[in-house]
């Protein structure tokens, strides 16, 4: 579980996917490719900085060797839309990696400093967040804990 957060909304969604799962979250600032090295199921989550994913995690996701056999889910938070998410996949796939899920909801929109979105990510997108964790999870043949609620 690794992600990208300039803003703290991917972050929130990044913990609750994380204790769903039963993992720790991990900024992309504090990896090297070394740490998802043996790694099977890898979710990867951004905000959207310029309709973009922050540069840290396409240089992150760029600098890895291969992927193949990773199944790979791509999450994040957006204040107009989520346009981060295709290009988390593209990079996720030209390394190898099955894109098995997406998700993606709104957050405090910080270009008009702070006034759309106020509250976002709330419960209920952390609620949806965490089903999407146990449902990725399934889907790809791994176990989902059973406190993971």
């Amino acid at each position: 579980m690794i992600y990208a957060s300039l803003t703290g909304n991917t972050a929130k969604v990044a913990g609750a996917i994380a204790r769903a799962l039963g993992v720790e979250a991990v900024n992309v600032r504090d990896l090297s490719a070394e740490d998802i090295a043996e790694v099977e199921l890898l979710f990867v989550g951004d905000g959207v900085y310029g309709w973009r994913p922050s540069r840290r995690m396409i240089r992150f996701l760029s600098g890895l060797r291969s992927l193949n056999s990773v199944k790979a889910a791509v999450f994040g938070t957006y204040g107009a839309r989520p346009a981060q998410l295709p290009v988390l996949k593209r990079l996720l796939m030209e390394k190898g990696a099955e894109v098995v899920g997406e998700f993606a909801c709104p957050g405090v929109d910080w270009f008009t400093l702070g006034l759309l979105r106020r509250g976002r990510p709330n419960r209920e997108d952390l609620d949806r967040a965490r089903a999407f964790a146990r449902e990725v999870a399934r889907k790809a043949g791994y176990p989902v804990p059973e406190s993971s609620s």
